[in-house]
């Protein structure tokens, strides 16, 4: 006599969990070398972006910027759809905007550092620029 006998197998992970696709971008780069006024990076899976502009010995942060993020080979596009800034009384004043974060963006990661290099405009004419940005690691 044989006897079949079907296991089924569920899966552990937790609800919502995974469900977005994550990139190489995905976590939070603070910039290098350190200084009184830093920016630190957030990209979330899904797209989201989060720029936080802040001052050592001081608030958090005192000029949030946020918006939508998107990679296409090493090239990055970054769009600003909003922006908060904190005055020194911690007043949060928030202001809708619409513009490009790191213009003709383009990016690589190596040792945990994010090189991001990009168009400026200062006095109108394009520079090349260069951000560096350390991965702050989660720790679980």
């Amino acid at each position: 006599m044989i006897i079949l006998v079907t296991l089924s197998f569920s899966s552990c992970k937790k609800p919502g969990k995974d469900l977005l696709p994550k990139d190489a971008l995905t976590g939070a780069w603070e910039e290098l070398p350190t200084q009184p006024t830093s920016r630190t990076l957030i990209f979330e899976p899904g797209g989201k972006f989060t720029s936080k502009l802040k001052m050592k010995g001081t608030y958090d942060w005192f000029i949030l910027a946020s918006g939508t993020y998107a990679i296409d080979a090493d090239n990055i596009f970054v769009t600003i759809t909003e922006v908060q800034e904190r005055d020194a009384f911690g007043k949060i004043t928030k202001s809708p905007v619409n513009f490009s974060y790191f213009d003709k963006g383009k990016f690589n990661i190596k040792d945990f550092v994010l090189t991001i290099d990009y168009k400026t405009y200062p006095a109108d004419s394009p520079m090349d620029t260069q951000a560096k940005f350390n991965k702050i690691l989660p720790i679980d």
